[in-house]
């Protein structure tokens, strides 16, 4: 699991930056990214507890 924190505008602009740094498209494909169940988080603890929540979720996946 390899996630990012930001919103959905800063990871399309990640996913793009990697892209031209030549990085295989599978790759990019398996980043997380925004990290974080969609709690409606502002703060930073709020943030930290929807990022756990969803390695949660995860793990219980698997």
């Amino acid at each position: 699991y390899v996630g990012a924190i930001g919103s959905k505008k800063t990871d399309a602009a990640r996913r793009e930056r990697l892209a031209l740094l030549d990085m295989p498209a599978a790759a990019i494909n398996r980043l997380k990214g925004p990290v974080g169940l969609p709690i409606g988080s502002k703060s930073p603890p709020e943030i930290a507890i929807s990022i756990l929540a969803e390695l949660v979720k995860i793990r219980s996946i698997k």
